[in-house]
């Protein structure tokens, strides 16, 4: 199975081809970046989870040559490779659109987390300890952007939160990015409430794209408005398996003073039933979950469909968490820091998602063995096939 995804990579993707044209700023390579990036991707797609566990599983290039290359290596040259992988991907209809539209889903995320390893790019945070004592914690964090499937989600880009700066700092040079590179790649971008903010909605509207994001008290002008309408008007009221929704849609103007536009406000209220345990801790019982929603949008035509369909595509931002953030983590080791230097860690983070935006479609287009019914066994397959090799993979798979 390892070496049937590698031709798939090459088939289908010209992914090393097209990695042979990466550079690194070594003056004199004894060893080329090729090699390396491949060595980067077979540790990706096998699951080993570290530089060691390569070295010793097959000959190749060295932990410390693979680390060092990774600190000089092209952050833009990988980007461009991703952008290859989309380009492929969408022109083969491998990329499908998710309730009618093309959805972008944007959100930060906390790579790793440290009390002693640290570098100058990491962001520090004081925690304050049981003892009353004072102590610092290291981390790094980036913003992604990916699209919505129905089967899977496909990452687009990253960009590191530099210290000192915010989320939202980092995700506006993410979209200026994504919008010139990937100028058709979606039509609404979705975000939590620290993407209700005037100047990306400007930003998307220039490059002719809408926005979504969450609504909370802090916009208090909006969110008092919408709570007023809402009394004074009758929801739609439905039922989507176990949960009963009330939604309300309104049209809100002169609230957003940042903004200055009219804004689309759809709330909505969510109660589900669930089975519990009682408490004799022998029977069963059924409770009542209550949750309400606000989401503020400049989408104010009805190509996003009924006011159902509409709640679907606004809960979709959930999407990044689960099968972009979650998923990397729990599944392919995203967490893990291979190379404790800023260039290094996007440069990895970069080649993984690569990896498992082709594997979704692996998964999803091509395996028809029935015994195949989870991504993790299917990893593990591969996993067990590239350590069971008798001859070490060729690090660079295609001719240059």
């Amino acid at each position: 199975m390892f070496k049937r995804i590698i031709k798939y990579f090459s088939k289908h993707f010209s992914l090393f081809e097209k990695l042979a044209y990466i550079t690194d700023r070594r003056i004199k390579p004894q060893i080329l970046t090729i090699k390396i990036l491949s060595a980067i991707v077979f540790i990706h797609i096998a699951n080993l989870g570290s530089l060691h566990s390569f070295s010793q599983s097959k000959a190749g290039p060295s932990v410390s040559t693979i680390a060092r290359v990774a600190d000089s290596v092209s952050i833009d040259g990988i980007r461009d490779v991703g952008a290859h992988v989309y380009k492929m991907s969408r022109a083969k209809k491998m990329i499908e659109p998710y309730m009618g539209q093309y959805i972008a889903i944007i959100d930060g995320h906390e790579l790793t987390v440290s009390d002693y390893c640290k570098c100058s790019h990491c962001k520090r945070r004081k925690l304050k300890t049981k003892d009353g004592s004072i102590k610092y914690q290291y981390y790094h964090s980036f913003t992604a952007l990916i699209l919505a499937g129905d089967k899977y989600s496909f990452v687009l880009d990253i960009e590191p939160i530099a210290p000192g700066e915010s989320e939202v700092t980092s995700s506006y040079r993410l979209l200026k990015r994504v919008c010139q590179n990937y100028p058709k790649a979606f039509k609404l971008l979705i975000g939590d409430a620290l993407y209700l903010n005037a100047k990306i909605f400007k930003l998307l509207e220039s490059h002719h794209k809408k926005a979504i994001a969450v609504l909370k008290e802090k916009r208090r002008q909006l969110f008092e408005e919408a709570n007023k309408l809402s009394l004074l008007s009758k929801p739609e009221v439905y039922q989507d398996k176990k949960t009963i929704y009330k939604v309300w849609d309104h049209i809100i103007s002169g609230c957003w003073d940042g903004y200055g536009k009219d804004v689309r406000v759809i709330v909505s209220e969510e109660t589900t039933t669930k089975r519990a345990h009682a408490r004799d801790g022998k029977s069963w019982e059924q409770k009542s979950v209550f949750s309400n929603w606000m989401w503020v949008t400049n989408f104010m035509d009805s190509s996003l469909g009924d006011l159902k369909n509409t709640v679907r595509i606004c809960h979709s931002r959930w999407q990044i968490e689960n099968k972009c953030f979650n998923e990397t983590v729990n599944t392919w080791k995203a967490d893990h820091i291979y190379r404790h230097s800023e260039n290094a860690i996007i440069a990895f983070l970069l080649l993984l998602f690569i990896c498992v935006n082709i594997f979704n479609i692996f998964l999803a287009r091509n395996i028809k063995d029935a015994k195949v019914k989870t991504k993790i066994y299917l990893i593990n397959i591969i996993k067990a096939e590239f350590l069971t090799l008798k001859r070490p993979p060729p690090l660079v798979p295609i001719p240059i």
